[in-house]
């Protein structure tokens, strides 16, 4: 399945038993980025993390958020199962909002229970960060507060909850 739009463009990836969370982590980096660049020695070195992610089912509740510099958003779920099987031959090539200079971000899904973990782990690239698969499709404010494990984000977060108790 694949949508485009002016401001998202969507794909389904087979993941297991069709492919292994690794080789679903890469054919989702492929997607993408262009081999040799930047984003995609980036996106390569987190495939244990994303990887992770993948197994435990959190991409198939949630998107992967892919913000490129310019250009529409792209959400990626993974279809797992026997579906799988028949969704590898399904997938569709991005045309356009391909992660071709600086300035881009990854958003992964996690459950509650493996987010500090994860951000933890994804510290040291600023540019891929954690959110709770429940959350949905919000990756601005999540993001920003799992982009550091223990440390502060220069973006300010605010909790709307907090807002409304008022």
């Amino acid at each position: 399945m694949s949508h485009e739009s002016a401001t998202t463009i969507a794909r389904q990836i087979a993941a297991v038993p069709a492919r292994t969370s690794s080789e679903t982590w890469g054919a989702i980096v492929d997607l993408v980025t262009e081999p040799g660049s930047t984003a995609h020695q980036d996106l390569t070195a987190i495939t244990s993390i994303a990887a992770i992610v993948i197994s435990e089912e959190y991409t198939r509740e949630a998107p992967i958020i892919i913000m490129p510099a310019s250009g529409p958003r792209i959400r990626v779920r993974t279809v797992h199962g026997t579906d799988a099987i028949e969704a590898i031959n399904e997938e569709t090539p991005l045309y356009s909002g391909r992660l071709t200079g600086p300035g881009w971000t990854v958003s992964l899904p996690c459950g509650p229970d493996d987010l500090d973990d994860l951000a933890t782990a994804l510290a040291g690239t600023p540019a891929v960060v954690v959110r709770d698969t429940g959350e949905g499709l919000n990756a601005d404010a999540p993001a920003a507060a799992h982009s550091t494990a223990g440390g502060s984000s220069a973006t300010p977060i605010i909790d709307l909850s907090e807002l409304r108790r008022s």
